[in-house]
């Protein structure tokens, strides 16, 4: 397999490149190196931890297909269709964040292979997207920003930016993920089924993050004015959650932000930051399609000035 196909793979795990890239190692024999990688891969993405890395190296994207591959059938033999669930959501979220910074080529690659009825094209030096009706309402169904009487509609597709279409694209790779999961116990090897009756003690108690595609925790910081409003927290989480989790316009984002801002003075009126830097990073996030800091992340940029639990 060349360098591009294997990258494909590595960041879309459910594709068939990666699929083709399995099955071209022949008869895989259970390792235990890969058993305790899956078991690590699987805390964390029930922690929140799980986030697409930009690696150069090929052994370490082989590593991770075959990683993806033992938690997927040390997930069959818990039975657990909760589990399961909170996996294939944090592998989606993962892939969808590597589609975020994509090109024009690997997004049409991915809406293939995923059977949207989507078309791909450059707008303003960015990418937009226009999705068949039916398939937007099928795929935007509690996706908080794409409720239908704010959407562009015309001939039967409903337009919009790269980043309100990765989220519906991140419903459409869990459904691919989470299709034919779990498999059937005959299809495992026994020492898979072996390691996963000790780990699903581990696995049960493991930490968990909040629901992927829920932003709670975000709508919590905003209702908690905090004294240090760093500009780590406006470009990684406020700025990617108003325009691209709540669908807002640059414009709209920034009045947003500045609200929150002017309630955090309250506690602290010493800050650096103004409306023109949050401007800029609200324009970045939607340009790019950003998403929010993850739950977990956020916690350890957050944690001097709020306590920012799951609970």
């Amino acid at each position: 397999m060349d360098q591009r196909s294997l990258d494909f793979a590595y960041k879309y795990p459910f594709s068939d490149e990666a699929k083709a890239f399995i099955a071209g190692l022949g008869d895989i024999k259970i390792e235990y190196k890969y058993l305790e990688l899956g078991k690590k891969h699987l805390n964390d993405a029930f922690s929140g931890k799980l986030e697409y890395m930009p690696i150069g190296m090929s052994s370490a994207k082989t590593d991770y297909l075959l990683t993806y591959l033992y938690s997927r059938m040390l997930l069959s033999a818990t039975k657990s269709r909760q589990l399961i669930n909170q996996y294939c959501a944090a592998e989606a979220a993962r892939s969808a964040g590597a589609l975020a910074s994509s090109d024009i080529t690997e997004v049409e690659a991915v809406v293939k292979e995923l059977g949207i009825p989507m078309n791909v094209m450059p707008f303003s030096k960015e990418l937009a997207l226009s999705i068949r009706f039916d398939a937007f309402l099928e795929l935007s169904e509690g996706v908080k920003g794409l409720e239908l009487p704010n959407q562009k509609l015309s001939n039967g597709f409903v337009s919009m930016e790269m980043g309100k279409a990765v989220s519906l694209i991140e419903k459409a790779m869990f459904s691919k993920m989470r299709k034919g999961f779990p498999a059937s116990s005959e299809q495992l090897p026994k020492e898979i089924t072996e390691y996963a009756k000790a780990i699903r003690p581990a696995i049960d108690t493991a930490p968990k993050a909040p629901r992927a595609g829920t932003t709670e925790w975000i709508e919590r910081l905003l209702a908690t004015p905090i004294p240090d409003v760093r500009h780590r927290t406006v470009n990684l989480i406020l700025a990617p959650y108003f325009v691209n989790t709540r669908g807002m316009t640059v414009e709209q984002a920034t009045k947003a932000v500045m609200e929150y801002m002017e309630r955090c003075k309250a506690v602290n009126p010493n800050t650096k930051i103004n409306e023109r830097y949050i401007a800029y990073q609200c324009d970045y996030a939607k340009k790019r399609g950003l998403k929010p800091l993850s739950f977990e992340r956020a916690k350890d940029l957050l944690s001097d000035v709020m306590e920012l639990d799951s609970k």
